[in-house]
């Protein structure tokens, strides 16, 4: 046991705040370590599950080890659970860089681009190849539906968070200036644990991009932001309107507590 508090203990000391997500996972890949007949003989010695004993270890003061680390102060950020050392204080900075840092994590543009990819080919678009000289963290891709009396094209700006969108935009924002050559632009980011980081983002930015919003465990889209020229994409939305609703009740509400 000593070894995995060892190794958790330099990941918290790294980093002051972790998420729960975060450290669920380093704790998995700790106790994987483990051989199935040491982690039997701990788990029957302690008298539960390891994985789930060593988190309260670290977030409670229930210590099941004296080298446990101690992340017990807990924090509720843009609707996630993050966790930091007692005598940190912490800064809203490390807040929100640790929450890009776990949205990296838990929402693989891999994944994202599966989702998108399936979707558009239902709306009969052909994906083509991502854009090249990109900045890391991103996938841009391009869509383009070749029909009889049509012709259109998108330029998709996937990415692992609505918190990503506006700095991408600030840094690149010669390629949202006109729509010649790259059609319609739209940006395409995960579901969140709770609606707190869109509403944030509604409050804080004006920006005029199309933006829609995937489940890749359901694998959906939906709009957040904006409306497509091609009908065929808004059929294919799962729920477009209440989507839409949705949104306008955020900024009703938003608008009273002003």
């Amino acid at each position: 046991m000593v070894p995995i508090f060892e190794d958790l203990s330099v990941h918290c000391q790294k980093y002051k705040v972790v998420s729960e997500g975060e450290l669920v996972l380093k704790i998995r890949e700790c106790v994987k370590s483990l051989g199935d007949t040491e982690r039997e003989e701990l788990e029957k010695r302690l008298s539960g599950n390891l994985e789930a004993l060593i988190f309260k270890s670290i977030t409670s003061e229930d210590k099941i080890s004296v080298f446990s680390p101690d992340m017990r102060t807990r924090i509720n950020y843009q609707g996630e659970l993050f966790y930091c050392l007692p005598t940190h204080r912490y800064l809203s900075a490390e807040l929100e860089a640790t929450f890009l840092r776990w949205a990296k994590i838990r929402s693989p543009l891999s994944a994202l681009r599966s989702v998108i990819t399936d979707f558009m080919e239902r709306c009969n678009y052909q994906v083509k190849n991502e854009v090249s000289g990109g900045e890391p963290g991103h996938l841009e891709l391009r869509a383009v539906k070749n029909g009889k009396n049509e012709q259109r094209s998108l330029h998709l700006f996937v990415l692992p968070s609505i918190k990503f969108v506006s700095h991408f935009r600030e840094k690149n924002h010669s390629l949202f200036e006109g729509s010649e050559g790259g059609g319609e632009k739209v940006f395409v980011v995960p579901t969140e644990k709770t609606p707190a980081p869109f509403i944030s983002f509604i409050r804080e930015h004006d920006i005029g991009t199309m933006i829609w919003v995937l489940d890749v465990a359901r694998r959906t889209v939906n709009p957040f932001i904006g409306r497509p020229q091609d009908t065929e994409i808004e059929n294919n939305f799962e729920e477009p309107e209440q989507a839409r609703r949705a949104v306008s009740v955020w900024m009703r509400k938003m608008h009273v507590v002003d």
